[in-house]
């Protein structure tokens, strides 16, 4: 699934879509929520940075769970130190940076692709506990 995130509004129907989906896939109540703070924090980030994008949704399996795959993609300024913004407290954009590194705390997987001429695309994987 693909929700075009522009608005406030945007961001909450992509967290709501993304609990029923990690709900379709077998998530507990807890996983689902933190399902949706990772799409909250992605989606806050677009129209913070890059005023537009998209976040995309879908399931992933392996030999033995299943996960839900949730990327943000947009096209705004690239993240200048990737390093850095995974760090706790460093921001660019006035916040208390505490979005990327706590989608890295609460994730299994994190990974980050931003150049000037790309935007950025992050992928996050959340396996089902």
């Amino acid at each position: 699934m693909t929700i075009s995130i522009r608005s406030e509004d945007d961001v909450h129907y992509a967290r709501h879509e993304g609990i029923e989906y990690a709900n379709s896939i077998g998530m507990e109540t807890l996983d689902s929520t933190k399902v949706s703070i990772i799409i909250s924090e992605l989606a806050h980030n677009i129209i913070k940075y890059a005023k537009k994008g998209f976040i995309r949704f879908s399931k992933v399996t392996n030999e033995i769970n299943t996960g839900i795959l949730i990327e943000a993609i947009d096209n705004g300024p690239a993240i200048h130190d990737i390093e850095k913004a995974l760090k706790d407290n460093y921001s660019t954009g006035g916040s208390l940076g505490l979005g990327l590194p706590g989608i890295k705390r609460i994730s299994d997987d994190l990974i980050i692709h931003s150049s000037k001429e790309k935007g950025t695309h992050i992928k996050v994987t959340y396996w089902k506990k």
